[in-house]
């Protein structure tokens, strides 16, 4: 009863797919952090069949420049995030391959439900200069918690989306995901108003320009970290 689907997230887009191409209903997907992994895309980035769309790729390198900026004595740095979240697991990985070749060191600190936010955040206490959380579902919904109990000892939060800076993160160069959304869109009209073919549509990447840097002016000047050297950023307090 659809010209096309659009689904939100790896989970809705694997099911959306499975369940469409029987009827070959075309599929976009955006949020797909690593579309190949979930199947949705071939090694090379090709689609693998009636779908297409965009990643959210967390631009980690970026956000590695941004630390060393604000945080040059910065050496071992937390990785937290949920065990559970596929998505997770993959941004993780690319986060410890960034922290290595820069030089500094990482740790893993997972939960697998936030019942266990607050424990595992306490116990990075002391171990660790920098927390990352990347654009996981459980730590967002749990960054008040995590924005407090690192807060408290002086440990900045570098957070994968803006999000969580509202939510008392330190600070993000993350996607914009109304910009991911609006990329996805185009697609769309590509394909309904314009005879696009979905399988070789090639998959969409928000470029550098079109990510956010944003600051969370209460945070930093809580732990007196000094932001001015962020030129660009979106301050929210």
């Amino acid at each position: 009863k659809a010209d096309l689907i659009c689904a939100i997230a790896t989970p809705i887009a694997q099911a959306a797919y499975g369940g469409a191409k029987k009827d070959n209903v075309p599929v976009i997907y955006t949020a797909v952090t690593d579309p190949a992994a979930a199947a949705l895309a071939n090694e090379d980035g090709t689609p693998v069949g009636e779908v297409t769309g965009t990643s959210d790729k967390l631009p980690v390198e970026k956000q590695l420049e941004m630390i060393r900026k604000i945080l040059p004595d910065a050496k071992k740095i937390g990785i937290l995030y949920c065990s559970a979240e596929s998505n997770s697991e993959i941004q993780a990985q690319m986060a410890r391959d960034a922290i290595a070749a820069a030089g500094m060191e990482s740790q893993d600190f997972t939960v697998s439900s936030s019942n266990e936010i607050q424990s595992v955040v306490e116990s990075m206490v002391g171990k660790v200069d920098v927390i990352y959380a990347p654009t996981d579902n459980v730590i967002a919904a749990g960054m008040s918690t995590v924005a407090m109990i690192a807060t408290d000892n002086q440990i900045p939060v570098i957070c994968g989306e803006a999000g969580m800076v509202n939510a008392g993160g330190l600070a993000t160069y993350g996607i914009d995901y109304y910009q991911l959304g609006y990329m996805t869109g185009e697609q769309a009209i590509e394909i309904l108003t314009k005879g696009a073919d979905v399988a070789e549509m090639p998959i969409g990447y928000l470029p550098a320009e079109r990510c956010a840097l944003t600051v969370n002016k209460t945070t930093a000047d809580t732990l007196g970290i000094d932001i001015s050297g962020l030129e660009g950023a979106e301050i929210v307090e």
